[in-house]
């Protein structure tokens, strides 16, 4: 598969770089209002365990979201199958 993308002129450019730019930023927005506020919290050392907690509790939420993940590519998988 080939894409060609082509701009006429500097405002096509400008505006196209803007809507990445807009994209990013939603998707860095949503990942950042979705994820637990552990994640952000600053190291403390006198609270180890607390911290492997909130640790664990986070790869546990990755392991499950990337599950998820696994089953929608092979749904989209079979849909892209079974596609003429």
């Amino acid at each position: 598969m080939k894409v060609d993308v082509r701009f006429e002129n500097g405002f096509e450019k400008a505006f196209a770089a803007s809507i990445v730019f807009a994209v990013l930023a939603a998707v860095f927005l949503v990942g950042y209002l979705i994820s637990p506020g552990a994640a952000y919290a600053e190291w403390d050392s006198s609270s180890g365990f607390g911290d492997s907690y909130y640790l664990r509790e986070i790869a546990d939420n990755i392991d499950d979201i990337s599950g998820e993940l696994s089953g929608i590519s092979g749904t989209l998988s079979s849909i892209e199958r079974a596609m003429p």
